[in-house]
């Protein structure tokens, strides 16, 4: 997904988030609280997986700061 986002708008940076909120979803390998986070630059693309504990409303919060994070350290570098 981050790549495609980074295609389509023709930017340095894409990023992209998805997982298992809750308060259903979520499966054995993937439980409820699992998120994904992409980040598509000019070297390549990484993914990380995190495993919240929390809301619904904790698990989009915590997720969407790590995110946030990821592209402002790309861009401090």
């Amino acid at each position: 997904m981050a790549e495609g986002v980074r295609r389509k708008f023709a930017t340095d940076l894409g990023v992209s988030t998805t997982g298992f909120a809750g308060p259903g979803g979520g499966t054995s390998a993937d439980p409820v609280g699992t998120a994904y986070i992409g980040l598509a630059h000019a070297g390549g693309c990484d993914v990380v997986r995190w495993g919240w504990i929390g809301t619904r409303a904790e698990v989009m919060n915590r997720t969407a700061k790590v995110a946030l994070n990821a592209v402002r350290l790309v861009l401090l570098k």
